[in-house]
């Protein structure tokens, strides 16, 4: 499963721009630093997390059915889809909600993103992320 998720984590780099590489964490977290305190909290995490479900959400609906949430994948992500997918649907829907699309994301952020469990992304975390895509 910790394979599956840094396969997603590692997914937001195109999202976010072609320079957000392991080479220059400090230029994600200033992306995703909305309020210039030099760090990533899980509020502005779920900020972005709002904007890309957005981009996702290919019918505009609000929610995202499992096919939406497939093709917003890569690679090996793809492939377990549907296990990231019924684990997030906690309403048991065909759909996720912005409600449990964002409640995945902030489990995925309190698990795999937050390692030291300081409440925010830093630059090192990010760089341990993309090491282990690698």
């Amino acid at each position: 499963m910790k394979r599956v998720i840094l396969a997603g984590l590692v997914l937001m780099v195109p999202v976010l721009a072609p320079w957000a590489t392991a080479q220059q964490p400090e230029k994600v977290i200033a992306y995703l630093d909305k309020n210039a305190d030099g760090k990533c909290d899980l509020n502005e995490y779920l900020g972005f997390q709002v904007a890309r479900m957005a981009q996702v959400d290919k019918d505009g609906d609000g929610e995202l059915n499992q096919g939406e949430f497939k093709d917003s994948l890569q690679g090996k992500a793809k492939a377990n889809v549907a296990v990231l997918f019924k684990g997030a649907n906690s309403e048991g829907g065909r759909t996720l909600s912005q409600k449990e699309f964002l409640g995945y994301q902030a489990w995925v952020f309190k698990t795999f993103v937050d390692t030291d469990k300081d409440a925010f992304m830093s630059q090192e975390e990010w760089t341990s992320i993309m090491s282990k895509a690698d």
